[in-house]
């Protein structure tokens, strides 16, 4: 044995009996065991780990106590035995006592050193408690490669830079949890998101490929701040458990493009997923209308074998855009009026002197002051008609401030007022089709019929008012409209015939109220269509037990036991009973096939709160065919982007970090978040947070509003 190794070792087990002050296994120690010493040092020990083989006593005539030879020891000291004559220990540590005799053994304490809250976490006698035992102690052994990927993903979930692993403050705090962690930079961030986005890849394209029905597309156009512009595709499918699945496919940099360079990135990308013979519709911008060949994008999804549409019907424009649009054209109208009331609510909130004083007008117009009055968004429109309509109710309170308060400068006129009413009642439908698409966040098909006919039948009745301002905003409102429900009213009919509150009944109705008489012609259009699509699921018709083709079928099974057929008549008397012959064909009955079956059975409430994907799944094997189609139609989304970002025109724009990455990083995170995020975006601010009622607030309360920093924040 190396006896220098030994010297060392007795050496440290004295100093550390000593400090325990147990002189008695100080002793122990000197006397009654050798150690052999493993080649292996500790890191961040000066002294090396000994392994005890075995405990040698020396010869002596005295019998004596056996040895202490657990290391737990060095944590625990005897104590005198009780009342009730049983031995104990107690922790040095935190005290806690504990039975001891050779029947209960050392288990109870190697338990407990390891949720010892005073023990040191780093200390050489974990290391010695390992040698007998293979259970992890306390602390566990830090997974840098885990730590990473969660950093990764909580990066990708609350939209933060890259960077972040480089800032002073960041860093200090995550190493002050544990000094030796490895946080990289953000290259090395760069390369770990890209890694894993191949990982995601690979299992979204799998799930792509195993859908067995049709695959629908959007196509939006995104920009950086250095103007560069992006493509955005993503797809949506209901899955075999009738959820509707939304994944982002690509986020690419597109260089100056002609009218064929968009197209042929699209087919591309489906050829790369594998999903180029599944695509049933794609749904664009007016922007990405404009800017590239839509027949070219036509006949190449009509030359795959997954759509269901002709060419009028592939390539869809999104509706969200297009009541935006109208929406914005109505706001136009009354710019002046609405900068009046933004003014107006500021002045009212600026001073609690001002606050109680509006509300005493309040009071004494007999108002309900519980509606309250709320600040917009300038780039959410629907922000603006909350505020406009809440400053609507509160109309005589305004007017009463005005008489009472010299300094109050911009209350509307009495004209303005009124004008502000009219157009209000306008973009109130307008208002109450974005709140249906808000109630889920990616809107099933059925939804968009009911509400865009509502805002079609508003504005051709407000045609005939009065008002000749009115008027001409409601005509050139229609217009607008006009052009997305004379493209696009056939394939959003077919797609509420298939909620069953409302069928084709409800589309036979819609269309008599816009057209009178002449509503019969498109009803039938529909119809012929819906069939039309449906024989594309149905199974051949089957026919009824007794129809002719089944006698026929007896007679020839039963031919053999006639000897010969029968003629009791000559051919010319044959001839003459032809006519009857071709009676019975007359007589074959069809079954009704599954549509039928289902457009027979009668509708449930329309006021019912119904999951139209829920009902699917709960009757698909009812109409197993009808719900085929209802998966590939219900779908199909007629917006290209969510319901918030939808009504915010300033949307789709990268921020100033995302607009500074490389474009395959920038790529492969914001498709790795979708994937493994989903609609999980904490960073967005709804509207109603952002429109708080001012009655609500103290007067020191801000709003923080998207991209502007509080006071004395010069980050």
């Amino acid at each position: 044995m190396n006896a220098r190794k030994f010297d060392q070792l007795e050496s440290h087990q004295k100093g550390k009996a000593k400090k325990m002050g147990d002189q008695t296994d100080l002793n122990s120690i000197e006397q009654d065991a050798f150690y052999v010493i493993n080649d292996t040092a500790i890191e961040g020990n000066d002294v090396e780990i000994a392994t005890e083989i075995s405990v040698a006593p020396k010869k002596s005539s005295t019998k004596r106590n056996r040895r202490l030879t657990s290391a737990v020891w060095g944590y625990f000291e005897l104590l005198p035995p009780g009342k009730d004559g049983r031995q104990r220990c107690k922790c040095r540590n935190c005290g806690t006592s504990y039975l001891y005799d050779s029947k209960f053994g050392t288990g109870n304490m190697k338990r407990h050193l390891k949720t010892c809250w005073k023990r040191e976490a780093r200390d050489v006698g974990q290391l010695l408690l390992r040698q007998y035992d293979t259970t992890p102690c306390s602390t566990p052994k830090f997974d840098h490669e885990k730590f990473k990927e969660i950093l990764m993903e909580a990066i990708m979930l609350h939209d933060l830079p890259l960077q972040i692993v480089e800032w002073v403050g960041f860093r200090d705090l995550l190493l002050y949890l544990c000094p030796d962690l490895q946080l990289g930079t953000r290259n090395t961030m760069g390369d770990d998101c890209i890694t894993m986005y191949r990982r995601e890849k690979a299992k979204v394209r799998a799930i792509l490929r195993a859908t067995s029905n049709r695959i629908s597309l959007t196509y939006d156009l995104w920009s950086s701040l250095n103007t560069d512009d992006y493509i955005c595709l993503t797809a949506y499918f209901i899955d075999n458990n009738w959820n509707l699945q939304k994944k982002v496919l690509n986020f690419c940099l597109v260089p100056p493009h002609d009218e064929t360079s968009l197209a042929q990135k699209l087919q591309d990308f489906l050829v790369d997923w594998g999903i180029d013979s599944k695509v049933s519709t794609i749904t664009v911008t007016s922007a990405l209308t404009n800017s590239f060949s839509v027949e070219l994008l036509k006949s190449q999804l009509n030359s795959s074998k997954g759509s269901l549409w002709d060419s009028d019907y592939i390539c869809l424009q999104c509706c969200a855009h297009t009541i935006d649009l109208i929406a914005q054209e109505g706001l136009k109208e009354i710019a002046v009026s609405l900068h009046k009331i933004r003014e107006s609510i500021k002045y009212i909130k600026g001073s609690e002197t001002i606050e109680q004083k509006f509300f005493e007008c309040v009071t004494r117009s007999s108002l309900d002051d519980k509606i309250g009055l709320r600040q917009d968004v300038p780039t959410w429109w629907s922000s603006t008609f909350i505020m406009l309509d809440n400053a609507l109710s509160y109309r005589e309170a305004f007017m009463l401030l005005d008489i009472s308060d010299i300094n109050y400068k911009d209350c509307p006129s009495k004209s303005e007022w009124d004008n502000l009413e009219k157009i209000g009642k306008l973009l109130a439908v307008f208002y109450d089709i974005h709140c249906v698409f808000s109630n889920t966040k990616h809107p099933t098909a059925n939804l968009y019929f009911p509400a865009i006919f509502s805002a079609y039948l508003t504005l051709k009745e407000e045609m005939g008012s009065e008002d000749e301002c009115l008027r001409a905003l409601a005509a050139y409102m229609l217009s607008l409209l006009e052009k997305y429900w004379s493209s696009f009213n056939m394939i959003l009919a077919i797609a509420v015939i298939l909620d069953p509150r409302y069928k084709f009944s409800f589309v036979e109705w819609c269309y008599k109220k816009l057209y009178g008489d002449g509503g019969a012609l498109n009803s039938m259009n529909v119809k012929e269509k819906l069939y039309s699509l449906f024989s594309m699921y149905a199974s051949p018709p089957k026919l009824h037990p007794g129809t002719k083709t089944g006698i026929v079928a007896n007679n020839r099974s039963n031919k053999g036991s006639f000897s010969a057929p029968e003629r009791p008549f000559s051919r010319a008397t044959d001839d003459f009973f032809k006519e009857f012959d071709s009676l019975a064909s007359e007589d074959i009955v069809l079954q009704k096939s599954q549509l039928e079956l289902y457009l027979d059975d009668p509708r449930i409430d329309r006021k019912t709160g119904l999951d139209i994907l829920s009902y699917w799944k709960s009757n698909q094997f009812k109409y197993p065919e009808v719900a085929a189609m209802a998966r590939d139609i219900l779908g199909i989304p007629f917006s290209t982007v969510t319901v918030e970002s939808a009504f915010d025109e300033s949307d789709r724009v990268l921020d100033r970090y995302q607009s500074a990455l490389n474009s395959d990083i920038l790529e492969a995170f914001i498709c790795t978040r979708d994937w493994l995020c989903g609609d999980n975006d904490t960073t967005k601010q709804m509207l109603e947070e952002l429109t708080k009622n001012i009655f609500q607030l103290n007067v020191n309360d801000k709003v923080k509003l998207p991209g502007c920093s509080m006071p004395g924040n010069h980050t």
